[in-house]
């Protein structure tokens, strides 16, 4: 995703780093196909489920796809994104009994989401009029929801067509970030990577609130259906928060920070777990529902 930089209090390193390391600019890299990758500073992923495989991009362009096997991961395959794509937001879709990532971002200067195989081959290109920078998918309904940061707007993608449909405008938002999808409870939830909130919008009755602010600039967003919390990556404080979304006043509370570095990235897998993409330490870590560390990969980055 594209920021800006603002001067938030407390912030001399994020405000340095993010800005430039949170847009995963891939030019230069090899032209998508399988092949491995050394793991460098990994800024986004999602998971199959929540599941066992884990999809990790890293701010060289390449794509990891890592195993859970017992207590570690494995990588099993990797391949590199095209040059000239400029990824921001990413999301694991199964359609049609079709796996597939979606990562959503900029090419040519015109926002763009692209439909992956896992196998790294491109399957079907939406193109938007403005920068696309968040994106999640509902299973259920087999549809897409997509965040612009340029006109803070948010759009629902078919995966079984072509169109792309307007949603609504988060009129007071600064700059759209990473999205996050209730399906069963039908709301969007989106970050204000600017002026660090969340909104959450209620597709129902088309009205819009913040669920939370004061935060740096939160990166990812991953929700937790079951249990009805929302997990925000935040890097400016070097944590993993969570949110009792049903509560009838939403806090964001610490759920994760030792030993993590830069957190950008972070998805849910099996086992009420939380897998983080480490951008600071060039690893995945693992944390246990009960908010403990638990192991990482590389084991010896």
């Amino acid at each position: 995703m594209t920021l800006l930089s603002h001067p938030r209090r407390g912030l001399p390193y994020f405000s340095a780093l993010c800005l430039n390391l949170l847009v995963l600019s891939s030019a230069g890299s090899a032209p998508a196909g399988e092949g491995r990758a050394k793991l460098e500073r990994p800024v986004m992923m999602d998971s199959n489920g929540p599941g066992s495989e884990l999809f990790v991009l890293d701010a060289s362009g390449s794509l990891h796809k890592l195993r859970l096997d017992a207590d570690k991961l494995e990588e099993f395959g990797s391949f590199s994104l095209p040059a000239g794509f400029t990824a921001a937001d990413m999301a694991y879709a199964l359609a049609d009994g079709q796996e597939s990532l979606l990562i959503a971002g900029t090419e040519s200067g015109r926002g763009t989401v692209v439909r992956y195989s896992l196998d790294g081959q491109p399957m079907k290109t939406w193109r938007f009029r403005n920068i696309c920078s968040g994106i999640d998918f509902g299973a259920a309904s087999h549809s897409a929801y997509v965040a612009t940061s340029d006109s803070n707007e948010l759009y629902r993608l078919d995966l079984g067509g072509t169109s792309v449909d307007y949603v609504t405008r988060i009129a007071y938002a600064t700059k759209l970030g990473p999205v996050a999808f209730d399906e069963a409870g039908r709301e969007i939830y989106v970050a204000d990577v600017a002026s660090g909130k969340v909104y959450e919008y209620a597709t129902a009755t088309k009205a819009s609130k913040v669920l939370v602010a004061d935060l740096s600039a939160p990166t990812a967003l991953a929700f937790d259906a079951e249990a009805g919390r929302l997990f925000i990556a935040d890097p400016g404080r070097r944590a993993i928060l969570d949110v009792d979304t049903r509560a009838a006043n939403p806090v964001a509370a610490e759920f994760a920070s030792d030993p993590l570095k830069a957190p950008y990235g972070m998805t849910l897998i099996s086992k009420g777990r939380v897998a983080v993409a480490d951008y600071g330490a060039s690893s995945v870590l693992v944390f246990s529902k009960n908010k403990g560390f638990l192991f990482r990969y590389p084991q010896n980055p």
